[in-house]
């Protein structure tokens, strides 16, 4: 959610420049409608809360919430053919690899064709020049194995590490050997290797084509729940680009368990993307974080606390509540005069949303954020969740819409509107074809988190009902009052500038020699 604009801004309209055509935003339906759309992602799993910018050629960037993986560093292509082999039969499986960072281990993953108390032993070496080389010289770490089907077989930089997680493998070369097998332990090889990595695969010291299903990773979760994910459109929201994971949670810190409600504004050279994490397994009690990027898919650098990057992330918005309720989370992001407004998720004894702001000049603005309270009590409304704030130039307005009685037959979309950013008014319900079942909405806005009237804009949202997580996302375009362009239209000619009005700032309003005024290069309707 986000807040900002001039304190007397358009407070007239509601009432002067509408009562002249009978015409006033008392209800949704004097701001906007939604027409038919179609579907964006077929269950699946979920793709939710989405998170859009539209850029100045048209191209729409998205960012869901989407479902979760296992922690750690593919060194296989999951999307290629899987096979198992028996270890016993070749003798020793074995794999070289570079690891251009370092990590705390090394991971295999091991069938046994439903069998349990299988055994094998691991062995891992510092790379030296060739295979048998590196094989006749001493292990870093060897250990033998009992293992149940599928299970992760670890490797250690040494016997210490397994006790001591400071102590980590550095950035290199090494290779890894399971040998000395029974007779049902195996290894997962996939046909294809992961793009971006290097690494080859052997059997009984002849090189095999294909990658074994081995990762390095962090100690801490093995398991992650969601995580935000990223694709583009060229053309309007009808065809997208493939689905990549954007952000992934830092296992072995406070994020390591999910990732999720992906926020995201663009602010300089930087994308900005704020998510909800928890250190709860209930997934109660969540906090907000944020990182950024130079490019929409990363790699990112999270907020430590103090700055940005690292592997500690920090939240920047920490609950502080009933630890068995849901907490804090979900973040919209604006940035109007100079001022960054970031809305976000207080379910705690009630439904809300609150507001912190924050110089959007400050490289660390995060460490800059004043707390303004809550702007939004939907506590009262069935079944609400997280608000997704826009600011509309043409009418000085945010705009904040969310879910109600989610997941139902009868689920729908309400909508807010503040001068100021701070104080909304509800104004009911979004009036068109909506979907059944719906839930957790996002609307299209620029990188800044504005929208202009006379652009194109959308929603989109999850929707299903009656089976958890097995949801479509649903794309639909947003269809603006045409009395009310019309309106705007005819002020941007005739309407006055009030100079007695001043900005959040505290600056006069500055009129053109028209009388309109003039913010960011933008006109704004003023009396």
């Amino acid at each position: 959610m986000k807040r900002t604009s001039i304190l007397c801004v358009m407070l007239s309209f509601l009432t002067y420049g509408f009562a002249q055509t009978s015409t006033s935003i008392r209800k949704a339906s004097d701001l906007m409608t939604c027409t038919q759309g179609w579907d964006i992602y077929k269950a699946g799993t979920y793709r939710y809360g989405p998170s859009f910018i539209i850029n100045d050629d048209g191209s729409i960037d998205g960012w869901f919430a989407a479902s979760g993986d296992t922690h750690g560093d593919k060194y296989y292509n999951p999307a290629s053919t899987q096979s198992p082999v028996a270890i016993k039969g070749v003798q020793t499986v074995a794999q070289y690899f570079k690891s251009p960072t370092d990590f705390y281990r090394l991971s295999i993953c091991c069938p046994t064709w439903n069998s349990d108390g299988q055994t094998v032993t691991i062995s891992v070496y510092a790379w030296k020049t060739t295979y048998r080389s590196t094989t006749l010289s001493t292990p870093l770490y060897t250990k033998t194995i009992t293992m149940t089907d599928n299970m992760w077989v670890d490797g250690y930089y040494s016997e210490e590490a397994e006790r001591d997680t400071s102590i980590r493998f550095p950035a290199g070369t090494y290779l890894w050997v399971l040998s000395g097998a029974s007779d049902k332990a195996g290894v997962w090889i996939y046909s294809g290797k992961a793009s971006g990595h290097t690494s080859t695969s052997f059997q009984n010291g002849t090189q095999v084509s294909g990658s074994y299903m081995m990762m390095t990773r962090e100690t801490g979760a093995p398991l992650y729940w969601d995580c935000p994910t990223y694709q583009r459109s060229t053309d309007g929201g009808k065809t997208w680009t493939k689905e990549v994971k954007a952000l992934i949670p830092t296992q072995g810190s406070r994020d390591e368990l999910s990732a999720c409600d992906p926020g995201v504004i663009r602010l300089g050279n930087y994308y900005y993307l704020g998510y909800t994490s928890t250190e709860n397994s209930a997934g109660l009690d969540n906090h907000l974080y944020m990182a950024r990027s130079t490019n929409p898919t990363g790699p990112w650098e999270k907020w430590n606390g103090k700055g940005w990057g690292g592997r500690n992330p920090q939240p920047i918005i920490t609950y502080t509540g009933n630890h068995t309720k849901w907490g804090c989370g979900e973040p919209s992001m604006v940035v109007v005069d100079n001022v960054l407004y970031l809305y976000y998720s207080w379910n705690d004894e009630g439904t809300t949303t609150r507001l912190a702001t924050a110089p959007a000049d400050d490289e660390n603005w995060p460490a800059s954020l004043k707390q303004r309270g809550t702007v939004i009590d939907k506590s009262n409304i069935t079944s609400s969740d997280h608000c997704d704030v826009k600011y509309c130039d043409d009418i000085g307005r945010f705009i904040a819409i969310h879910t109600a009685k989610r997941m139902t037959e009868d689920a729908y979309v309400n909508v807010w509107i503040s001068t100021v950013g701070n104080t909304f008014i509800n104004i009911g319900k979004l009036e068109g074809y909506l979907l059944q079942g719906l839930h957790n909405c996002g609307m299209t806005g620029d990188a800044l988190g504005h929208i202009q009237l006379n652009r194109p804009q959308y929603i989109a949202y999850a929707y299903g009902i009656g089976s958890w997580g097995q949801w479509n996302t649903y794309f639909q375009p947003l269809q603006f009052n045409e009395e009310l362009i019309t309106l705007i239209e005819k002020h941007l000619e005739d309407e006055k500038a009030d100079t007695s009005c001043y900005d959040l700032s505290g600056k006069p309003a500055e009129a053109d020699s028209k009388g309109i005024l003039v913010r960011k290069g933008k006109k704004f309707l003023k009396r």
